[in-house]
């Protein structure tokens, strides 16, 4: 049986990085916007986070050991809700509902665009 060729690495790091472009194009703005008052520091805030839970979500499917759908679908759950806590403790007035739903429409909205641009 012939084996698959393995990914270059540049290869890879030039496809982790479009994803994390992308990821950022999309996130930060939606982030801003429920911040009106406060959208430089949650924008600069949003980039940070979001870089964070890239690099653990894509550490995270390279070395999983479930199937990749599922790995994929626990792993953007856990970004959601990561995102949310950031933004929670770093807008003012610790506005919980504000912080999940920011954090809610923008990784939606990533995720789909992920599904669109991956058909």
């Amino acid at each position: 049986m012939p084996q698959a060729e393995p990914v270059k690495v540049e290869c890879a790091m030039g496809i982790l990085a479009v994803a994390l472009a992308v990821t950022l194009v999309i996130e930060v703005p939606i982030v801003a916007a429920f911040y009106r008052g406060d959208r430089v520091r949650m924008a600069i805030t949003a980039v940070l986070a979001n870089i964070a839970t890239n690099l653990a979500m894509n550490a995270l499917l390279v070395h999983r050991v479930l199937p990749y759908n599922p790995t994929l679908l626990a792993g953007e759950g856990v970004a959601l809700v990561a995102e949310a806590v950031v933004y929670g403790l770093v807008a003012p007035g610790r506005d919980w509902a504000k912080a999940i739903t920011a954090s809610a429409a923008a990784n939606l909205a990533s995720f789909a665009a992920g599904l669109i641009l991956l058909r």
